[in-house]
């Protein structure tokens, strides 16, 4: 792709960079398909040992991604994953923000279903997710940690304000 059409648009002032995540099923195929082409013209198909692909800021959403779904999740827990993974990136990274365009397919029905979701249809869920993470840091036993404070507590009460000498 690059060598066929690089140099004519970078004559029009275009640079060649394509990010695309291009899938469906073709009537004659078993399954459906989904690629994340790259702009050289290379490509990575999504499957058990890739179950999502990223375009654009990756690393606030990816451990999300990582952490929870798995290619045989049903559409909507990856749907709601993505939209977690989303919500991340989008506090983090100030070049992320709405809209949230989605597209699903479902296999053997040769219908995409596009649907745009803007901040507002999304901010409960994440005020929801917001307050689930601070929940379950404090509900994190802390057994752990309690060795290493405990080296400070005994030292607690030697702490001693120290006067600073009188200029004058």
């Amino acid at each position: 792709m690059a060598e066929e059409d690089k140099h004519a648009l970078e004559e029009s002032g275009f640079r060649f960079n394509i990010h695309a995540l291009v899938g469906g099923q073709l009537h004659k195929d078993r399954e459906h398909k989904l690629f994340l082409i790259y702009p050289e013209g290379n490509w990575v198909e999504i499957s058990r040992g890739t179950p999502y692909h990223i375009i654009g800021a990756s690393g606030y959403g990816k451990p999300v991604l990582d952490r929870t779904l798995k290619y045989e999740d049903p559409m909507r827990f990856a749907l709601k994953v993505g939209c977690l993974a989303f919500d991340s990136t989008r506090i983090s990274a100030a070049d992320v923000d709405f809209p949230v365009d989605v597209v699903l397919y479902a296999r053997n029905t040769f219908q995409i279903i596009e649907h745009r979701f803007e901040k507002s249809d999304l901010a409960d869920i994440s005020n929801w997710w917001q307050e689930r993470l601070r929940k379950s840091v404090n509900e994190l036993p802390s057994e752990w940690i309690e060795h290493a404070f405990s080296k400070l507590m005994p030292h607690a009460d030697k702490i001693t304000v120290l006067q600073q000498p009188r200029q004058g």
